[in-house]
């Protein structure tokens, strides 16, 4: 948990001395020009600048969706390079439990903003839980399959005769057999192995399984800083657009303090963007503000692995086409629809995203990222490219 950019600030009280009366209420125009240049000139000469009164500073609570890593160490980037501070805002962050504990706390108003995944809020909005959603923070949620590059599988059609390592209440697995079909192979031939989130990457290491199937960016970095090549077929190469982070809030937070969400977004977005373009900056902030993520070389160096990724993800058309934030409202709804067919129950409604989505103050100008500034983040992402095979 960490606080950043509390404002303070202080007033001089003069004193009157009350026994002695002033010789006239009235004062003239040059008076005062002369009396107010005199004090202006004064306070130069003693080299104290004059007070600035900031505005009442705005306390939130923000919730991550899991434990802080490169995915979303953004947050602390935002703050710490006084992002929230300069919009009057100071940031209280916790660590997260989950996509779906995230969006319940956010809706609950457990917490005043957060992150969750994508699909997973999407589906807490089926069924009934009220969220805003303000900005997208992460372009993929790298749902998918992870295999060893040893494997011998190639394609996506090789899966097929092999044994999958999944845990059943991970956010990829209902989607497993709709990625088959648009892979171009049969999910029915796939042996699955039902396995605890704790093990499943180690029966793959261990080859008690060919394959995972996992949101690979929390994976892929823990693999690939063991030393191990891997391959990955990720839903969004297969017409399946499943969004990353966004960042919401309750609807009643939106409707009262409208201007300080957008604040709220407006600091995020600036994090984001700082934070895919400054990795050293980034980690130096994000190690100092959880000291416990970077105790050994190894944590230090999946970090590193886990920002490169992030920033790889982040490249894509909507960041240049409309900015930084925004979402492509085709492939939004595509995803929508997947999760309603897929998961949602008999009788629950189809969101309305004309009403819960609020991501118009991202498309200006101000977010769009291109040129040279879109170059450099590509540059820094390849080697996320690369760690996914």
């Amino acid at each position: 948990m960490c606080g950043y950019g509390r404002l303070t600030w202080g007033s001089q009280r003069t004193r009157m001395n009350m026994e002695q009366k002033p010789k006239s209420n009235k004062v003239s125009r040059r008076q005062f020009v002369k009396g107010t240049g005199a004090g202006i000139a004064s306070i130069l000469a003693s080299g104290v600048a004059p007070m600035a009164f900031a505005k009442t500073t705005k306390q939130i609570t923000f919730t991550q969706s899991w434990i802080p890593n490169g995915g979303s160490a953004w947050i602390y980037t935002a703050a710490a390079k006084g992002f929230f501070k300069k919009r009057g805002i100071e940031a209280k962050i916790s660590r997260g439990f989950g996509s779906t504990a995230s969006a319940q706390a956010i809706g609950q108003g457990k917490f005043d903003f957060g992150i969750s995944s994508a699909p997973t809020a999407t589906l807490q909005t089926v069924r009934g839980m009220k969220l805003s959603y303000l900005a997208c923070c992460s372009y993929s949620s790298a749902m998918g399959v992870v295999f060893l590059k040893d494997s011998g599988i190639k394609t996506p059609k090789d899966l097929e005769g092999k044994k999958c390592g999944s845990v059943v209440k991970s956010g990829e697995y209902p989607f497993l057999p709709i990625f088959g079909e648009n892979a171009g192979f049969d999910w029915s031939k796939v042996n699955v192995v039902q396995v605890d989130n704790k093990i499943r990457t180690g029966v793959m290491l261990q080859k008690k399984v060919d394959f995972i199937s996992c949101f690979a960016s929390s994976v892929v970095p823990d693999v690939v800083n063991k030393g191990y090549e891997v391959g990955t077929f990720l839903y969004k190469d297969f017409n399946m657009p499943f969004y990353g982070y966004m960042l919401i809030t309750q609807p009643e937070m939106y409707a009262k303090e409208k201007q300080l969400c957008n604040d709220v977004t407006e600091a995020t977005v600036e994090g984001m963007r700082y934070y895919m373009q400054n990795h050293e900056e980034a980690a130096d902030i994000f190690f100092k503000a959880v000291p416990e993520a970077g105790m050994t070389a190894s944590k230090r160096k999946q970090f590193e692995i886990e920002i490169d990724l992030y920033t790889h993800i982040m490249t894509t058309p909507e960041i240049s086409a409309t900015g930084l934030g925004s979402v492509d409202p085709k492939k939004y709804q595509g995803m929508v629809d997947l999760v309603v067919k897929n998961l949602a129950k008999p009788g629950d409604p189809k969101p309305d995203l004309s009403k819960i989505m609020h991501l118009d103050q991202m498309i200006d100008n101000k977010y769009k990222i291109t040129g040279s500034e879109l170059a450099t983040i590509k540059k820094l992402g390849a080697p996320g490219a690369k760690a996914l095979g």
